[in-house]
């Protein structure tokens, strides 16, 4: 089932994006930074987000646990080929075992259903380039537009920039 996160989802969402982020980006993140991973920092951060009207929350539940999320709004850009977009997609993760079974294109549908309800219609995601589903975006339509480079836990990595001009073709 796909619905709308609310407040209380906050603590199952933290637990998915600190656990999802340790088994995608192991390897690709040094395992020291993921290491200090804390799923009680971002419950805190959850809260916040999901307690923001213009910020679009919502989970897949499989058998009544919380096994991914997706979370977008407003684009955060102020210059380059991102900019012209108006919306973006901030996060989307699964648990590993869950992914595969199509949850990751549902939650995306159900943001861009979202999101054209308040206006938006175009968007905008950053993915890092050595992220192993990266190819996801690219099946749902995205063009890449840009790549930047970021630093995390002390390691510069490239970070690649995808587009949709019309969010209802993400599909």
């Amino acid at each position: 089932m796909i619905r709308k996160a609310t407040w209380v989802d906050a603590l199952a969402i933290a637990s998915v994006h600190v656990e999802s982020w340790k088994t995608t980006y192991s390897g690709i993140v040094p395992d020291a930074y993921l290491e200090t991973l804390a799923v009680e920092e971002k419950q805190a951060l959850w809260e916040k987000g999901l307690s923001q009207a213009d910020h679009s929350v919502f989970v897949a539940e499989e058998h009544g646990r919380v096994v991914g999320f997706i979370s977008g709004g407003r684009n955060r850009a102020s210059d380059g080929p991102a900019a012209r977009y108006d919306g973006e997609l901030y996060a989307v993760y699964l648990l590993k075992e869950a992914q595969g079974k199509g949850w990751g294109r549902r939650l995306v549908q159900a943001l861009a259903r979202d999101l054209a309800q308040k206006g938006i219609h175009s968007l905008v995601v950053w993915v890092l380039a050595a992220n192993p589903s990266r190819g996801f975006y690219e099946r749902l339509g995205g063009e890449k537009l840009a790549e930047e480079r970021v630093e995390i836990g002390g390691t510069v990595l490239s970070e690649w920039c995808y587009g949709w001009q019309d969010i209802q073709t993400m599909n």
